[in-house]
Protein backbone atom coordinates (compact mmCIF):
# COMPACT_ATOMS: atom_id res chain seq x y z
CA UNK A 1 0.00 0.00 0.00
CA UNK A 2 1.05 3.35 -1.03
CA UNK A 3 2.49 5.99 1.43
CA UNK A 4 0.77 9.67 0.98
CA UNK A 5 3.47 12.92 0.98
CA UNK A 6 2.61 15.44 3.32
CA UNK A 7 1.57 17.50 0.96
CA UNK A 8 -0.80 15.13 -0.61
CA UNK A 9 -2.69 14.74 2.57
CA UNK A 10 -3.11 18.40 3.18
CA UNK A 11 -4.74 18.57 -0.04
CA UNK A 12 -7.01 15.91 0.81
CA UNK A 13 -7.46 17.38 4.11
CA UNK A 14 -8.58 20.61 2.73
CA UNK A 15 -11.02 19.44 0.31
CA UNK A 16 -12.59 17.98 3.05
CA UNK A 17 -13.66 21.30 5.08
CA UNK A 18 -16.86 21.23 6.17
CA UNK A 19 -19.52 24.07 4.91
CA UNK A 20 -20.20 25.34 8.75
CA UNK A 21 -22.04 28.13 7.56
CA UNK A 22 -24.34 25.45 5.90
CA UNK A 23 -24.54 23.58 9.42
CA UNK A 24 -27.57 25.50 10.94
CA UNK A 25 -28.07 23.34 13.93
CA UNK A 26 -25.72 25.23 16.67
CA UNK A 27 -24.87 22.12 18.07
CA UNK A 28 -24.01 20.09 15.34
CA UNK A 29 -21.99 23.10 13.93
CA UNK A 30 -19.79 23.40 17.28
CA UNK A 31 -18.71 19.68 17.21
CA UNK A 32 -17.89 19.76 13.25
CA UNK A 33 -15.93 22.39 14.50
CA UNK A 34 -13.88 21.01 17.02
CA UNK A 35 -13.56 17.44 15.09
CA UNK A 36 -12.10 19.19 12.35
CA UNK A 37 -9.74 21.53 13.86
CA UNK A 38 -8.86 18.81 16.60
CA UNK A 39 -6.12 16.24 14.87
CA UNK A 40 -4.46 20.01 13.67
CA UNK A 41 -4.23 20.39 17.19
CA UNK A 42 -3.37 17.08 18.56
CA UNK A 43 0.11 17.21 15.90
CA UNK A 44 0.68 20.51 17.02
CA UNK A 45 1.01 19.62 20.82
CA UNK A 46 2.77 16.26 19.65
CA UNK A 47 5.52 18.46 18.09
CA UNK A 48 5.79 20.96 20.99
CA UNK A 49 5.70 17.81 23.59
CA UNK A 50 8.89 15.85 21.65
CA UNK A 51 10.91 19.67 21.83
CA UNK A 52 10.40 20.04 25.10
CA UNK A 53 11.10 16.11 25.93
CA UNK A 54 14.50 16.64 24.22
CA UNK A 55 14.84 20.02 26.22
CA UNK A 56 14.46 17.75 29.38
CA UNK A 57 17.40 15.10 28.22
CA UNK A 58 19.46 18.01 27.37
CA UNK A 59 18.90 19.35 31.13
CA UNK A 60 19.55 16.13 32.84
CA UNK A 61 22.67 16.00 30.51
CA UNK A 62 23.93 18.90 31.92
CA UNK A 63 23.49 17.80 35.33
CA UNK A 64 25.54 14.96 34.97
CA UNK A 65 27.96 17.49 34.17
CA UNK A 66 28.52 16.23 30.57
CA UNK A 67 28.62 19.20 27.95
CA UNK A 68 26.27 19.42 24.75
CA UNK A 69 27.71 18.29 21.92
CA UNK A 70 28.36 20.20 18.66
CA UNK A 71 25.07 18.94 17.08
CA UNK A 72 22.95 19.18 20.20
CA UNK A 73 24.19 22.96 20.30
CA UNK A 74 22.90 23.09 16.95
CA UNK A 75 19.44 22.25 17.72
CA UNK A 76 18.98 24.31 21.23
CA UNK A 77 20.00 27.37 19.12
CA UNK A 78 17.31 26.35 16.64
CA UNK A 79 14.76 26.28 19.30
CA UNK A 80 15.92 29.56 20.67
CA UNK A 81 15.34 30.88 17.54
CA UNK A 82 11.63 29.67 17.15
CA UNK A 83 11.11 30.87 20.40
CA UNK A 84 12.32 34.26 20.26
CA UNK A 85 14.85 33.76 22.85
CA UNK A 86 18.71 34.53 23.25
CA UNK A 87 20.69 31.78 24.52
CA UNK A 88 23.51 32.79 26.93
CA UNK A 89 27.20 30.95 28.06
CA UNK A 90 24.41 29.22 31.51
CA UNK A 91 22.76 26.33 28.42
CA UNK A 92 21.18 25.16 31.90
CA UNK A 93 19.35 28.50 32.70
CA UNK A 94 18.76 28.74 29.22
CA UNK A 95 16.98 25.53 28.94
CA UNK A 96 14.98 26.77 32.40
CA UNK A 97 13.82 29.48 30.22
CA UNK A 98 13.08 27.74 26.97
CA UNK A 99 10.61 25.42 29.18
CA UNK A 100 8.40 28.22 29.97
CA UNK A 101 8.14 28.83 26.25
CA UNK A 102 8.05 25.72 24.91
CA UNK A 103 5.02 24.25 25.94
CA UNK A 104 1.11 23.54 25.01
CA UNK A 105 -1.85 25.07 25.84
CA UNK A 106 -4.89 23.58 26.92
CA UNK A 107 -7.48 22.78 23.88
CA UNK A 108 -10.63 24.46 25.41
CA UNK A 109 -8.01 27.80 25.47
CA UNK A 110 -7.52 27.00 21.73
CA UNK A 111 -10.51 25.97 20.34
CA UNK A 112 -12.39 28.77 22.06
CA UNK A 113 -10.64 31.61 20.89
CA UNK A 114 -10.30 30.03 17.25
CA UNK A 115 -14.52 29.79 17.38
CA UNK A 116 -14.79 33.55 19.02
CA UNK A 117 -12.08 34.54 15.94
CA UNK A 118 -13.73 32.81 13.13
CA UNK A 119 -17.32 32.88 14.06
CA UNK A 120 -17.44 28.67 14.86
CA UNK A 121 -15.69 28.14 11.04
CA UNK A 122 -18.09 30.79 9.50
CA UNK A 123 -15.98 33.89 8.50
CA UNK A 124 -14.62 34.50 5.36
CA UNK A 125 -11.30 34.51 7.01
CA UNK A 126 -11.78 31.30 7.96
CA UNK A 127 -13.25 29.88 4.69
CA UNK A 128 -10.58 31.59 2.17
CA UNK A 129 -7.23 31.10 4.22
CA UNK A 130 -7.73 28.67 6.64
CA UNK A 131 -7.40 31.84 9.33
CA UNK A 132 -9.06 30.97 12.72
CA UNK A 133 -7.17 32.82 14.87
CA UNK A 134 -7.49 36.65 13.51
CA UNK A 135 -3.77 36.87 12.13
CA UNK A 136 -2.65 39.76 10.59
CA UNK A 137 0.21 40.99 8.93
CA UNK A 138 1.31 44.29 6.90
CA UNK A 139 2.80 42.44 3.74
CA UNK A 140 1.10 43.13 0.84
CA UNK A 141 1.96 39.61 -0.57
CA UNK A 142 1.22 38.08 3.06
CA UNK A 143 -2.51 37.45 2.64
CA UNK A 144 -6.42 39.11 1.82
CA UNK A 145 -7.56 42.24 2.66
CA UNK A 146 -10.67 41.64 4.97
CA UNK A 147 -13.73 43.46 4.84
CA UNK A 148 -13.57 46.96 5.92
CA UNK A 149 -9.79 47.60 5.38
CA UNK A 150 -6.81 48.88 3.59
CA UNK A 151 -4.38 48.92 5.97
CA UNK A 152 -3.61 45.63 7.48
CA UNK A 153 -4.08 41.96 5.72
CA UNK A 154 -4.79 38.65 7.27
CA UNK A 155 -2.95 36.04 6.76
CA UNK A 156 -3.32 33.30 4.72
CA UNK A 157 -2.27 29.68 5.59
CA UNK A 158 -1.85 26.81 3.61
CA UNK A 159 -3.93 24.33 6.07
CA UNK A 160 -5.85 24.23 9.59
CA UNK A 161 -2.44 22.88 10.61
CA UNK A 162 -0.30 25.97 10.02
CA UNK A 163 -2.90 28.35 11.62
CA UNK A 164 -2.92 26.56 14.77
CA UNK A 165 0.99 26.04 14.58
CA UNK A 166 1.28 29.92 14.20
CA UNK A 167 -1.53 30.12 16.90
CA UNK A 168 0.89 28.52 19.42
CA UNK A 169 4.02 30.05 18.04
CA UNK A 170 2.46 33.63 19.10
CA UNK A 171 1.34 32.57 22.93
CA UNK A 172 4.26 30.69 23.57
CA UNK A 173 6.98 33.58 22.33
CA UNK A 174 5.57 37.27 21.79
CA UNK A 175 6.01 39.74 24.64
CA UNK A 176 2.43 40.39 24.48
CA UNK A 177 1.60 37.14 26.12
CA UNK A 178 4.14 36.63 29.07
CA UNK A 179 1.70 36.32 31.18
CA UNK A 180 -0.34 33.25 29.94
CA UNK A 181 3.40 31.70 29.93
CA UNK A 182 4.00 32.45 33.32
CA UNK A 183 0.73 31.38 34.43
CA UNK A 184 1.34 28.26 32.33
CA UNK A 185 4.75 27.67 34.08
CA UNK A 186 3.27 28.32 38.07
CA UNK A 187 0.64 25.52 37.26
CA UNK A 188 3.61 23.40 35.88
CA UNK A 189 5.83 24.18 38.90
CA UNK A 190 3.07 23.22 40.97
CA UNK A 191 1.89 19.77 39.73
CA UNK A 192 -1.37 21.35 38.48
CA UNK A 193 -3.58 20.45 35.37
CA UNK A 194 -3.60 23.42 32.81
CA UNK A 195 -6.39 26.02 33.70
CA UNK A 196 -7.69 27.43 30.18
CA UNK A 197 -9.92 30.35 32.60
CA UNK A 198 -6.84 31.15 34.11
CA UNK A 199 -4.82 31.55 31.41
CA UNK A 200 -7.10 33.39 29.44
CA UNK A 201 -6.09 36.79 31.77
CA UNK A 202 -3.06 36.46 29.83
CA UNK A 203 -4.77 37.31 26.74
CA UNK A 204 -5.76 41.37 27.54
CA UNK A 205 -3.51 42.36 24.55
CA UNK A 206 -4.93 39.62 21.95
CA UNK A 207 -7.57 42.42 20.87
CA UNK A 208 -8.56 45.61 21.53
CA UNK A 209 -11.19 44.74 23.78
CA UNK A 210 -8.55 44.57 26.49
CA UNK A 211 -10.39 42.65 29.52
CA UNK A 212 -13.82 42.57 27.68
CA UNK A 213 -12.28 39.64 25.31
CA UNK A 214 -10.71 38.28 28.31
CA UNK A 215 -14.07 37.29 29.91
CA UNK A 216 -15.18 36.73 26.26
CA UNK A 217 -12.97 33.72 26.20
CA UNK A 218 -13.41 32.53 29.48
CA UNK A 219 -17.42 32.63 29.00
CA UNK A 220 -16.47 30.64 25.81
CA UNK A 221 -14.56 28.01 27.93
CA UNK A 222 -17.13 27.51 30.58
CA UNK A 223 -20.31 27.70 28.53
CA UNK A 224 -18.93 24.90 25.49
CA UNK A 225 -17.72 22.32 28.00
CA UNK A 226 -19.83 19.71 26.46
CA UNK A 227 -17.60 20.00 23.54
CA UNK A 228 -14.24 20.12 24.47
CA UNK A 229 -15.75 16.83 26.49
CA UNK A 230 -17.36 15.34 23.62
CA UNK A 231 -14.11 15.95 21.15
CA UNK A 232 -12.42 12.76 22.44
CA UNK A 233 -9.71 15.05 23.70
CA UNK A 234 -7.66 13.34 26.50
CA UNK A 235 -7.46 15.37 29.96
CA UNK A 236 -4.54 13.68 30.82
CA UNK A 237 -2.64 16.23 28.03
CA UNK A 238 -3.11 18.81 30.45
CA UNK A 239 -0.38 17.43 32.97
CA UNK A 240 2.49 16.80 30.47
Amino acid sequence: ESVKSTSSLMADREQDVPDFDSIKDAEQRKRAFVAYLLPSYQQVTSDILSQRKQLGKLQQQLQDGILLSDGQLTWLQGVANQYRQELTDNHSDDIDRLLVRVDILPPELVFSQAATESGWGTSRLARKSNNYFGHFCQSASCGITPYRSNVVRAKKFSSPEMAVRAYMQNLNSHPAYSKVRELRADMRANEQPMDAVVLAKGLRRYSTQGDGYVKRIQGMIRSNKQYWRSSGMNPAIHRR
